[in-house]
């Protein structure tokens, strides 16, 4: 039955308030970056309209006007950006990029990568936005950059510097399902030091993570999601030629959830009924030194170590829960790991050429105790180095990288081991037809080393591999950045279930993706616009049929303009059918529209306000899971300029 619309007036009326004195101003420009520095392109800093590869960056300016719940929220409307996420804020979330699968991709915090489970998937999606001063969605296959599992690209999220004198900032969020947000810093710098640290408290509500009236086994009780943090980062210059830092984060999040499971007395799975309650508490905690020396005026030279932990428990019912067959978490407690050093250079070898060359070192551990405990080991040692150069109208990329890994896995008393290697390559090269137009492309391998679940699952599965090649055209001037790209990807010995009758994971054999994708940032007359749209044909070659939870066209459009104290906008992203994957059945295709708008009270004070899902849209991004409805929420913010 299609559900009426009712949008009740008081809803509207903050947002509809600021919008009408905003129409009786007269405008002043607003500015975004249309050409802001990138990193991650290439592991040096570059101008985006010089960046061969495919590249987002979000400024803290734009997360800020966003009023984005989480990192999936933030990065949702990217170009080659899709998620799946079971329930609200602070869930779990799977990231699709370029059309892979949700372990094919790397997320950096501040240069050092997220740790992954058994299976390969993310365990740091949820850093809290407070903390973060800009992101970079490199979309793609980055191997030859970043090594294992960067083939669908990578996100790099930096945290918030110190810059400016010392002074306190902070925010305070409150709205829909129970929202309030709260976050406090104290940031600044001087002649040869910056600092900056920052705490606060996430707290939502929510609605019940699973529809109750598909799966009656479904407790129709608020899963709401709570995350307290405190981060802090310090550097000091020691003398002209060296720096010194060192950083910090803690976190402790907590999000109930629905199961929503059969009994399955093979299994042991006693199974769920519409009284349990479920969550899951997660803590992590960081802590990294790095020191940056100039060797000369052409080298610079950075050495980076640091160490995460993980501790994550999985409750049902007051008690740690073992979640049944085929479920990514398992047992009901899983602790790791993770120690790594990075040693990185920059050299200058002549004006027009740029190399880059390194090393990086990781060495982790897992343990989860429950019904199937556990232990991994996984050590990986990468080696790389690369090129930029400019002759005349002419611009040339090249990377390459060695990763070796030994992995080993220890379940039910049998060890499982693996040892893969890989050599991962980057060639693209650019032509400036004139001041404006510029032709890129790029032909990349890579590939995806099993995670050790996998490997226990089969001992012969072998590594996934990938080929990428895209090509493009990019506009830019002072006012605008757009690029069209047209990309495909092959992926052979890609890793999955099988079928019948003991699902193990395997090497199904090949998938592929190809399609366009297009992107543009544009400052006009006094307004702002991004924009995206992507039309891919993700498959599943052997098994010939589409991938999960990844749709065929998605696209965004984000415009905004400034008047007088006021800045206004409007976000609508829509997105296509995709089939579920873990069901039979099709998730619906979507469109989602957010008005929002603030008001500069004064030189330190904004106010802002976001009306999200206007239109109370009904949809999924895992079958049987609920999203959002529509909401609004008011954020006052503290920030001397």
């Amino acid at each position: 039955m299609k559900k009426s619309i009712r949008i009740r007036a008081h809803v509207f009326t903050p947002a509809l308030s600021v919008l009408a004195l905003a129409v009786t101003a007269s405008v002043q420009a607003q500015g975004i970056e249309v050409n802001p520095v990138v990193i991650s392109a290439t592991r040096m800093e570059q101008p985006l309209s010089e960046v061969l590869s495919s590249v987002s960056v979000i400024t803290r300016q734009e997360i800020e006007k966003s009023q984005a719940a989480s990192l999936a929220d933030l990065i949702q409307g990217e170009a080659g950006v899709e998620f799946g996420r079971t329930g609200g804020p602070g869930s779990t979330t799977s990231f699709f990029l370029r059309g892979q699968n949700s372990t094919n991709l790397v997320i950096l915090i501040d240069g050092v990568r997220s740790q992954v489970d058994p299976y390969g998937n993310l365990q740091i999606t949820d850093i809290p936005l407070q903390q973060v001063e800009r992101v970079e969605v490199l979309r793609g296959n980055a191997s030859a950059l970043y090594g294992n599992a960067a083939v669908g690209g990578v996100i790099n999220v930096l945290t918030r510097q110190g810059q400016g004198n010392p002074s306190a900032y902070g925010s305070a969020t409150y709205g829909s399902l129970g929202t309030a947000n709260l976050s406090v810093g104290y940031s600044g710098s001087n002649d040869d030091s910056r600092f900056d640290l920052n705490a606060g408290r996430n707290h939502y509500r929510g609605t019940s993570s699973m529809d109750s009236k598909i799966n009656p086994r479904v407790n129709p009780d608020n899963d709401g999601y709570t995350n307290e943090y405190f981060s802090g980062k310090f550097e000091k210059k020691i003398e002209s030629s060296l720096t010194l830092g060192t950083r910090f984060t803690t976190s402790t999040a907590q999000v109930n959830t629905d199961s929503g499971e059969a009994a399955d007395p093979s299994n042991g799975v006693i199974g769920d009924v519409a009284t349990d309650v479920q969550k899951f508490k997660k803590k992590t905690n960081s802590f990294g030194i790095y020191a940056k020396k100039a060797v000369t005026d052409d080298w610079l030279s950075t050495i980076d170590v640091s160490q995460s932990t993980l501790k994550y428990e999985d409750f049902k019912n007051g008690t740690r829960y073992f979640s049944g067959y085929g479920e990514s978490w398992q047992n009901g407690l899983i602790e790791g790991t993770q120690n790594a050093a990075r040693w990185f250079n920059t050299y200058q070898l002549t004006p027009a050429v740029k190399t880059v060359f390194g090393a990086d070192f990781e060495s982790e551990k897992l343990s989860a105790e429950g019904n199937s405990p556990y232990s991994l080991k996984r050590e990986s040692h990468g080696y790389f180095g690369g090129a930029t150069a400019t002759i005349d109208k002419l611009s040339l990329q090249a990377n390459l990288r060695k990763d070796t890994l030994d992995v080993s896995h220890n379940q039910y008393g049998s060890d499982s081991n693996s040892k893969p290697s890989a050599t991962s390559g980057l060639l693209g090269a650019g032509y400036q037809l004139n001041q404006s137009w510029r032709l890129t492309s790029t032909i990349s391998t890579g590939f995806r080393a099993p995670g050790t679940a996998e490997i226990a699952s089969s001992a012969t599965i072998k590594p996934e591999t990938h080929t990428s090649k895209e090509a493009g055209v990019s506009y830019s001037s002072d006012r605008t950045f757009a690029r069209v790209v047209y990309f495909q990807t092959q992926t052979k010995d890609a890793i999955a279930y099988g079928g019948a009758p003991d699902y193990a994971l395997s090497n199904i054999g090949k998938t592929q993706n190809e399609g366009v994708e297009a992107s543009a940032r544009v400052v006009w007359g006094g307004h702002s616009l991004k924009a995206s749209y992507v039309r891919q044909d993700p498959w599943n070659v052997s098994d010939d049929k589409p991938m999960a939870r990844r749709a065929r066209e998605y696209g965004s459009l984000d415009f905004s303009r400034s008047i007088q104290m006021y800045d206004v906008g409007a976000k609508v992203y829509a997105s296509g059918s995709r089939a579920d994957g873990a069901t039979a059945n099709t998730l619906a295709g979507y469109t989602l529209w957010t008005l929002y708008a603030s008001k500069r009270i004064d030189n330190e004070w904004t106010a802002r306000v976001k009306l999200e899902n206007v239109f109370d849209r009904q949809y999924q991004l895992a079958y049987g899971f609920n999203t959002p409805g529509r909401g609004i929420y008011a954020t006052l913010q503290y920030q001397p300029k």
